[in-house]
């Protein structure tokens, strides 16, 4: 059996139900496969085709499109179904739904001549009522039904089902007759007749959430409860008896009409079809997609000019010296091994390229940090020689999984990388979609309106009030009952008197949330990520089409990576902006390979002067930095590691600091060897691999599983390392301990240093790599104040922090300039005073002044000459941008003031009063 026709909850706000849940679900029913054909995309059949292996039956993936004869502009189509047989049939999917894209009307349109041109490897069902077949027979128009059916059956053969759904609609009488006089034409053309149920949830118990999430969409819900009551994942014996029940004279009130002759017969026929269609659908063909990246024009093998680029790299930089050579030799025999070598060359050819273009690129985020390989690429900018970076946590031969070279480039011009990458490879790469997923506000705040507690319309202003407490509690109690990877605790939930009188109350709201909680809200677009393959991309995924023309993939990030598809994050980081501005005003760009052993940088690391400082500049990080006593840069890589939930609640930052004063004493412990740069304290994942694997004997992978299993905190560890065992399976924790025990540690003491290994540890590549961003921010706030402080003011958050920077500005010995229209641009800028740099506050700093009005000021400025008097100004800006409210704003601001020296005296009360609230801070 197999539920051909089916719905997720990417058939958004109609499909109900994540794809893991509903597998479980078919293989409990005693179903062999399960189908996904949701409403036009193909979004979600790669997590289908994952939950399917993962239970052992059979992924049927196919789309309900929206079908026309002949394709018309601006035209809804009918309802249906295309379904793949092997890889052929996907990759022909793929085509349908992309070229659909290029007519579409709400959705892609397909029609004869698409069906035509792709139809190898597929099967075609026809949909619902909603399909063309079915609204041909309510009109009664039986020959252009035949008509339809026979063009179909010329294009699919032996491959097109006529579907019989064997359920009540609103529209009384509807589906009996679509059922009845449908068969007879499958009868008279030979076309064979199918059982599907339509379904768009997977239990029978979940219609009220379902109709709730009808409701949330505006939808009007007066007959969903008829029409869609039997519309869930149904046995082969309940779609058989409502089949029956439907169309035998003896159960339907003899009505012969919407008979069907010996209909068991007939139900038991449709289901073997079913059957057929099923056993035509190859297993796990998207296993074969070969993983291909394109290649960089040129004549040598990827390998050769890898290496040749890995060696000019190193010359470059001067480091081609023994030590680096011979890990540069290690690093190119893993990723040739892997056959990595063109991902590595398009990333650095995607790196390089903005770098030449003045785009600011971040020093390296993440595992690939640890690589020398990308520091001699220029990918990234860290020696993980000099620092110490275990290659092995990126990259080794037993890690299966593709390296991930995630990046960070300044924000406004990321998306010049992303162009610049898809024109290199066209037909080879496009954006990737995001998942939009419900979270507890946007769940508890789209629920509230529909379980009695809507806070818009006609309610008075008490009610709302009273509406808007609930909802929030709500939101709180739910929120408590989060756990640390994110997961809802059902139990918690229900658990004490007051949540059950909420859910009592409001219509089930808790219940609703339960099943709604972290399902799919809508489908967008990554702003980062960026899929690319070495065959034609339709071969692995169909595209969608922005009202831009962009294209996109119908998966999102975690699917493509599924079927073998590359993807690219181009992350937007605004402190890279913030770094390219000081970079232009000093005209100074940083050696890193210097600045890391500066003194006088980390005696301000020390001091916790480190306002504004990328990732450093809380308290609970200043704090930190002065415990340790912060003197050297990997100080600085630790003090970001442990400024974290999980190290602060075991008092890592404490036992490092402890452990740095008694440093003969930290010596003595069996693991120095691999904590000796955090003196003893676990708080690199690459220091718990290398305990894992060389004193606890344990493989790479299980040293990666141990990654895994400490990802969410040592609660959760002994969550699961007991559920590992109650499954019968042997735990982690006795896999370390019996090995710590072969290497010489006591038992006692395998226990307590497998314990301590528990709390959530962190990259030391990624720790590295960004606290060389926080180094050079901070060699411009000691070299460079007035330059520092003015890039902190421009890409201040809000008026808030804008203030609290200027405190911090005058008490580094910056001058803040007033907003004055002879000075000042619409934003904070930098201008020559006295030969110095100081830092001049934009016209848009005064609250009521607007964008508009400050760029009209400015160009008026620019264009005919500095402003000479109020009046002078008032003749040349006054208008509609420029209101008499506008005016008035800058004359009560003193940015009308052309008494030079009245304005300078403003100028100076105004930064002696900053300075005060700061030494009163």
């Amino acid at each position: 059996m197999v539920d051909l026709h089916r719905h997720d909850e990417y058939s958004t706000f109609d499909g109900f139900g994540k794809a893991a849940e509903l597998a479980k679900l078919a293989k409990e029913l005693g179903h062999t496969s399960l189908s996904t054909t949701n409403h036009g995309n193909t979004n979600g059949l790669i997590q289908t085709y994952q939950a399917c292996k993962e239970v052992g039956i059979k992924a049927i993936l196919g789309v309900e499109g929206y079908f026309l004869p002949k394709w018309k502009e601006k035209t809804r189509g009918y309802h249906l179904i295309l379904i793949a047989k092997n890889l052929e049939g996907y990759e022909n999917l793929n085509r349908i739904q992309y070229e659909g894209e290029k007519q579409k009307y709400y959705n892609p349109i397909w029609d004869f001549k698409l069906l035509k041109k792709y139809s190898k490897g597929l099967i075609c069902t026809t949909a619902c009522v909603a399909g063309y077949l079915a609204q041909c027979i309510l009109k009664d128009n039986y020959e252009l039904a035949e008509k339809f059916l026979i063009k179909l059956k010329s294009i699919f053969q032996d491959d097109l089902y006529i579907e019989i759904q064997p359920y009540k609609i609103s529209d009384k009488g509807a589906q009996e007759k679509v059922n009845a006089e449908a068969i007879k034409l499958a009868d008279k053309l030979g076309i064979k007749c199918i059982l599907t149920s339509d379904s768009h949830r997977g239990r029978k118990e979940d219609l009220p959430t379902y109709i709730k999430m009808h409701e949330i969409a505006g939808h009007n819900t007066l007959d969903i409860e008829q029409t869609y009551s039997e519309r869930y994942m149904p046995t082969e014996k309940e779609i058989v008896d409502r089949f029956i029940l439907m169309h035998s004279p003896s159960t339907n009130g003899g009505n012969e009409k919407i008979a069907v002759p010996a209909s068991l017969k007939r139900a038991k026929e449709f289901i073997l079809n079913l059957e057929e269609i099923e056993n035509k659908c190859e297993l796990n063909y998207l296993d074969s997609l070969p993983l291909l990246l394109p290649k960089l024009q040129g004549e040598r093998s990827s390998f050769v000019e890898l290496l040749s680029k890995v060696k000019a790299g190193l010359k470059e930089r001067g480091k081609y010296k023994p030590e680096y050579i011979k890990r540069c030799k290690e690093e190119l025999e893993v990723i040739k091994y892997h056959g990595f070598e063109d991902y590595f060359l398009i990333v650095a050819d995607y790196v390089n390229w903005a770098k030449s273009k003045g785009i600011v690129v971040g020093p390296g985020r993440g595992s690939v940090c640890n690589s020398i390989v990308a520091y001699a690429l220029k990918i990234t900018e860290v020696d993980s020689i000099l620092f110490g970076l275990d290659f092995r946590r990126f990259l080794r031969k037993d890690k299966k999984k593709f390296p991930d070279i995630d990046l960070d480039f300044e924000t406004s011009r990321r998306h010049e990388v992303i162009e610049y990458i898809i024109a290199k490879y066209p037909g080879h790469s496009a954006r990737i979609c995001s998942y939009g997923l419900y979270k507890v506000d946007n769940l508890v705040n789209d629920l509230a309106k529909v379980c009695g507690l809507d806070t818009t319309g006609d309610v008075d202003e008490g009610e709302k009030k009273y509406r808007k407490g609930i909802i929030s509690e709500i939101k709180s109690l739910i929120k408590r009952c989060i756990d640390e990877s994110g997961d809802l605790d059902e139990e918690k939930l229900f658990d004490e008197d007051l949540n059950t009188s909420y859910n009592d109350r409001y219509d089930g709201i808790l219940t609703h949330f339960t099943k709604l909680f972290k399902k799919v809200r809508y489908i967008g677009t990554h702003a980062a990520g960026v899929a690319v393959t070495g065959g034609n991309i339709l071969d692995y995924v169909a595209l969608r089409i922005d009202a831009d023309g962009n294209l996109f993939t119908n998966y999102d990030l975690n699917d493509v990576e599924g079927i073998n598809v590359i993807k690219f994050d181009i992350l937007g980081l605004k402190t890279m902006e913030s770094i390219g501005d000081l970079r232009k005003a000093t005209g100074v760009t940083v050696n890193y390979d210097e600045i890391v052993s500066d003194e006088k940088i980390m005696e301000y690391f020390r001091e916790g002067k480190c306002d504004g400082i990328f990732q450093l500049e809380k308290n609970t990080a200043k704090r930190i930095l002065s415990d340790i006593e912060c003197d050297c840069f990997m100080d600085i890589v630790a003090a970001t590691s442990m400024n974290r939930p999980g190290p602060l609640m075991s008092k890592m930052p404490e036992m490092y600091a402890e452990n740095k004063k008694h440093i003969e004493e930290a010596k003595r412990t069996r693991y120095w060897k691999y904590t000796k740069d955090s003196y003893g304290a676990i708080i690199y994942q690459e220091q718990l691999q290398q305990i894992c694997v060389y004193i606890g004997q344990m493989s790479w992978s299980d040293s990666d599983a141990m990654l895994k299993l400490c990802k969410h905190g040592k609660e959760q560890a002994i969550s699961k390392l007991e559920k590992m065992k109650a499954n019968g399976e042997t735990g982690l924790d006795e896999k370390f301990i019996s090995g710590a025990i072969k290497s010489g540690l006591s038992k006692e003491e395998a226990e307590q240093l497998f314990e301590s290994m528990l709390v959530y540890s962190f990259v030391k590549g990624h720790g590295t790599g960004y606290s060389l961003i926080s180094v050079e921010e901070m060699f411009y706030k000691v070299y460079y104040p007035n330059e520092y402080w003015f890039s902190k003011l421009k890409y201040a958050r809000d008026d808030t922090e804008f203030n609290k920077f200027c405190e911090k500005a005058v008490a580094d010995g910056s001058v803040v300039f007033l907003p004055h229209v002879n000075y000042s641009k619409p934003k904070v800028t930098l201008r020559k005073v006295d030969g110095e740099n100081a830092i001049q506050q934009g016209l848009t700093c005064l609250k009521g002044v607007g964008e508009k009005a400050a760029q009209f000021i400015y160009e008026e400025r620019r264009k005919n000459g500095v402003f000479i008097s109020y009046d002078d100004f008032y003749d040349r800006c006054k208008g509609r941008c420029v209101t008499s409210r506008v005016i008035d704003i800058l004359k009560e601001n003193g940015a009308l003031e052309f008494n030079k020296k009245i304005y300078i005296k403003r100028v100076t009360k105004y930064n002696s009063a900053l300075y005060m609230r700061g030494m009163q801070k």
